[in-house]
């Protein structure tokens, strides 16, 4: 069962998803029917999990951007 349909999360500072993976503030990750985006490209399958936790489990690091239409 899909938990989100459509989101945007713009990142409030720097950040690292995981050793080595640093991420820039203002950057935007999109959540689209569970599958996760950055800059519009699908993020790879195997590591599709570690990003969708690590964006769900860290909401302060993030604002909402989602537009609403």
């Amino acid at each position: 069962m899909v938990q989100i349909y459509n989101k945007v999360y713009r990142l409030k500072k720097a950040a690292e998803v995981a050793k080595d993976m640093p991420l820039p503030a203002g950057q935007e990750l999109e959540i689209v029917m569970d599958v996760v985006y950055v800059n519009g490209h699908m993020v790879p399958p195997a590591m599709q999990e570690l990003f969708y936790k690590w964006i769900t489990g860290n909401p302060t690091l993030f604002d909402d951007v989602t537009k609403k239409w």
